[in-house]
């Protein structure tokens, strides 16, 4: 069948429907154990949202392992670890929720699925700062940069590439 065998409404619902559709999950090639290569912009991400400076060092420091996961129920899990702090996360996409930050900064954040990137929106709650954290997957999933910005403050940017351990 060719396309002028269905009419014109049909073929182009057809070529629309994998642009609507919404993921639930994470894709395979966002799963795994990441490590921490390399950091650029961090110390001054940390000391903008209120990081002190004995543990902005202590951050600066180590190379944390972070695990995606997609989990029963539609689920997304984030587990980040360190020899100095572990913390872990789940959400499903489009849904706020209520986080304690790495740095911990109360906000509500909604995570959403674009392209290669895991977004996720996170907006202050009481005195602590809002935030956007992005992880953007290149080289079909072996690199992960993990972004953090401040909205309204373009200058502040903290790049952290992670690279690929193992899929789980």
């Amino acid at each position: 069948m060719c396309s002028s065998d269905l009419p014109a409404d049909m073929f182009l619902l057809l070529l629309l429907l994998p642009a609507l559709a919404t993921a639930d999950q994470l894709p395979a090639k966002m799963l795994g154990t990441y490590q921490l290569e390399t950091s650029k912009g961090f110390t001054d991400f940390m000391s903008e949202i209120g990081v002190g400076w004995f543990t902005r060092q202590i951050a600066c420091s180590l190379y944390p392992k972070a695990t995606n996961k997609n989990l029963p129920g539609g689920k997304i899990g984030i587990d980040t670890s360190s020899t100095f702090r572990s913390s872990s996360t789940q959400f499903n996409f489009g849904q706020a929720f209520d986080e304690t930050t790495s740095d911990g900064r109360k906000v509500r954040t909604t995570a959403s699925l674009v392209g290669d990137s895991l977004i996720k929106n996170q907006v202050g709650l009481g005195s602590s700062s809002s935030s956007v954290e992005v992880r953007e997957f290149t080289q079909g999933g072996k690199k992960m940069a993990l972004i953090h910005t401040i909205p309204g403050k373009p200058k502040i940017r903290s790049v952290r590439v992670y690279k690929l351990l193992s899929r789980n």
